[in-house]
């Protein structure tokens, strides 16, 4: 991870992450500029702690798409004439320019990604997704609360400073990565999970068999929605309603439960030399304290637990 404390603004505007710019200040630094930068291949995030009120002056990097998250200082935070509130959020597409001016010094969330991953993305996603916004940047109302974001990218930060080598798996990356898409696109797109209609009529019941067919035929930890929607040719939208009409839950959260009971097996069926974090880093798990608390939701014991019952049976 990028940390930086720095007293002088020049360092922290070349370090910054998707974006070429420039500051220039309202009055002069009150505090040290303090960025913190966590990339997962392809998307990447970015909090910023600015040290004085400024004005920046700058382009999205070809290949990237931004989205701008006041954390601090929303009331008197403009983005391209837009005066923001809590609820606003900023998109930035690659080779755009674009103004934010703050009045007074500000904190901020940005979360950079690639051009290859949002189209992926949108991809499985094309009857609910806006192709529009691929081409302009803007500033709007978030269609849902900005909270989980702000939470996920939290975890993201402390976890990347304490135990960086869970996060930097290939397997545990495509969890987080796809995981903070899921919620920058809820935000930017008016998608309803549980109601939204398919455009076209399908065979949900063929869907859903050749879905259970394929998370029978591959490891629970390699399969993911997307892998489901290509191997179903169907839309994330279809697939999602089909899972929630015959599965009562999402695509998503069939998958997490899943893994979950994969995981229960794999600890009951665990060697001498095995832990918790290198089981669990098998299934692609990054968020540890997050990851206990469902899996005690589910079997009613911590998975901590579990693993010290096998090893004491196995020692008798």
């Amino acid at each position: 991870m990028v940390q930086l404390v720095c007293s002088e603004f020049d360092e922290f505007e070349e370090a910054l992450y998707g974006v070429q710019g420039r500051y220039v200040l309202h009055a002069r630094q009150q505090r040290d500029w303090q960025l913190n930068v966590v990339d997962l291949n392809g998307v990447a995030l970015m909090s910023g702690r600015e040290g004085a009120a400024t004005v920046y002056t700058g382009v999205g990097l070809p290949g990237y798409f931004n989205i701008f998250v006041p954390l601090t200082g929303h009331d008197t935070t403009v983005v391209d004439g837009h005066a923001f509130n809590r609820r606003r959020i900023g998109w930035m597409v690659p080779n755009a320019m674009f103004h934010i001016d703050a009045k007074r010094p500000a904190s901020w969330l940005t979360v950079a990604m690639s051009c290859e991953r949002v189209l992926r993305w949108a991809a499985v996603r094309n009857d609910e997704f806006d192709f529009s916004m691929l081409h302009r940047n803007m500033v709007s109302n978030a269609h849902r609360n900005i909270a989980p974001l702000i939470w996920l990218a939290r975890r993201l930060f402390y976890i990347e400073t304490h135990t960086p080598e869970v996060l930097h798996t290939e397997s545990a990356e495509h969890d987080a990565r796809m995981e903070v898409m899921d919620v920058v696109f809820r935000l930017l797109l008016p998608i309803d999970p549980l109601h939204a209609g398919a455009r076209h009529s399908r065979d949900h019941r063929e869907i859903l068999k050749r879905a259970l067919e394929l998370l029978e035929a591959l490891d629970i930890q390699s399969v993911y929605t997307e892998d489901i929607c290509h191997a179903t040719c169907a839309s994330e939208r279809t697939v999602r309603n089909v899972f929630n009409e015959y599965l009562g839950m999402s695509p998503h959260r069939y998958l997490m439960v899943r893994r979950l009971h994969a995981i229960r097996f794999a600890i009951r069926h665990a060697g001498p030399g095995d832990t918790i974090t290198s089981i669990c880093s098998r299934f692609g798990v990054w968020d540890f304290g997050r990851f206990a608390g469902q899996y005690r939701q589910h079997f009613g014991v911590l998975p901590a637990h579990s693993l010290r019952s096998v090893k004491a049976v196995a020692q008798r």
